[in-house]
């Protein structure tokens, strides 16, 4: 059953967009990989600029908006403390995702709340390790999503070798998968962006035992020269497959394998 949500936010704190009473019947918006992804895109590519960043920033934004034929937000306004430069960087936040339009069957007004702070964005948000993706390349600003490109991604380090041994050195064979004596591959679908790190991780192939997640706990970790086409930094979907092996356990009790870019 489609559950209708109405929000009320105190006027004192609100900034209500023209026409806002008509989003009291408006349904969470789905995101394709659930709240993960919805995480995911956050703690990698959100950045706020310092200006806003004050001891006592929090804020609560909900955003409205429809959804178009190819699961892209659109039509997007928003409810509660946001300024102009909030409100540019989380419409770019939603242009990171897609969602389910199937679930709206009375063509409601879709929403998503983000709930931001100093404290969250410092521990979670911020770009720790800033990568230094290719010089005198400009990123594309159309988020398409590429699956061929001139220079597919790699990893930051050292190409597939370094991804390997980074796996090699981070990742646990599951006690559950040896006692159970389970092997097998997984494999990771996910988005190299333009600014190195992944997103949209879905699982193509599982397997059992504690073995699938912990496979996405480490590809997680992992950072990437993002891909070039036509001179310009893209999106670019991307496979690996991370193979667990008994015959061959490391001291840090994991083997992987795979090609890049598939």
């Amino acid at each position: 059953m489609l559950k209708r949500v109405l929000f009320i936010l105190p006027l004192l704190f609100a900034t209500l967009f023209a026409g806002s009473q008509n989003n009291k019947y408006a349904i969470e918006a789905m995101v394709e990989g659930g709240k993960e992804n919805f995480d995911q895109v956050l703690q990698t590519q959100l950045t706020l600029p310092k200006t806003i960043l004050t001891s006592n920033f929090e804020v609560d934004v909900t955003a409205y908006f429809n959804v178009d034929s190819s699961g892209a937000a659109a039509d997007i306004k928003f409810e509660g403390q946001v300024n102009n430069v909030l409100r540019k960087e989380l419409s770019r936040m939603l242009r990171f995702m897609s969602f389910n339009k199937a679930q709206n069957v009375y063509k409601d007004p879709y929403f998503l709340n983000f709930k931001l702070s100093s404290d969250k964005y410092n521990r979670f948000f911020k770009q720790r390790y800033k990568l230094s993706p290719k010089k005198n390349v400009i990123a594309d600003s159309s988020y398409i999503v590429y699956q061929r490109a001139d220079l597919a991604p790699e990893y930051y380090k050292n190409g597939e070798e370094g991804l390997k041994e980074f796996i090699l050195a981070n990742m646990d064979y599951p006690k559950l998968a040896i006692e159970k004596s389970v092997e097998g591959t997984v494999v990771i679908d996910f988005i190299v962006e333009t600014n190195g790190y992944i997103t949209h991780i879905n699982v193509a192939h599982a397997v059992g035992a504690g073995c699938t997640e912990e496979a996405l706990r480490v590809i997680k970790q992992t950072r990437w020269q993002p891909a070039t086409f036509n001179n310009r930094l893209v999106r670019y979907k991307m496979s690996y497959p991370i193979t667990f092996s008994l015959r061959n356990i490391t001291k840090d009790n994991a083997s992987s394998s795979g090609t890049i870019g598939q």
